[in-house]
């Protein structure tokens, strides 16, 4: 029964640097929020404004939607929120810098540029999205999960 119990003292205290002597080299266990790499795009038309892909009425399916990245071509994670009915907008997801192409149907492609900035301390690394660009134009620097990237066709 003793050795069970120094066992799990020890497990206990083997992420912990408060257990440790040496903490110059050892490092705390921490759990950090992630944030959600992502670009969140909209497509509506120029003039009315009106949602072209995710609303009921919309003229385009997500399905007449083409999406590449730089990085992993077609394969490319998308998401739709529909957690705000009358602003609906695709998650695109990514885990480092890249560009990607959207193409709706017919219409003229648009590129969005994800920058991913990583920071690194001793003990661990956290990735953020710096910058988001559409067609060459900033969008957010740095980003937040609320920025959303909106295309006019």
């Amino acid at each position: 029964m003793k050795t069970k119990y120094l066992l799990l003292l020890l497990l206990a205290c083997s992420g912990w640097s408060a257990c440790k002597k040496n903490t110059d080299t050892q490092c705390a266990v921490l759990f950090l929020p992630m944030q959600l790499l992502s670009a969140n795009v909209r497509i509506v038309d120029k003039t009315t404004g009106a949602d072209l892909l995710l609303s009921p009425t919309s003229p385009y399916k997500l399905s007449d939607l083409t999406v590449t990245s730089s990085v992993t071509g077609s394969n490319v994670n998308l998401l739709v929120d529909s957690t705000q009915k009358d602003k609906r907008f695709l998650v695109i997801e990514g885990h480092q810098t890249q560009t990607y192409i959207l193409k709706l149907a017919a219409l003229p492609s648009d590129t969005v540029h994800m920058d991913v900035s990583v920071t690194q301390s001793r003990c661990y690394s956290t990735s953020v999205v710096s910058k988001i660009t559409l067609n060459g134009k900033a969008v957010c620097a740095p980003c937040t999960f609320s920025d959303i990237v909106t295309i006019s066709k």
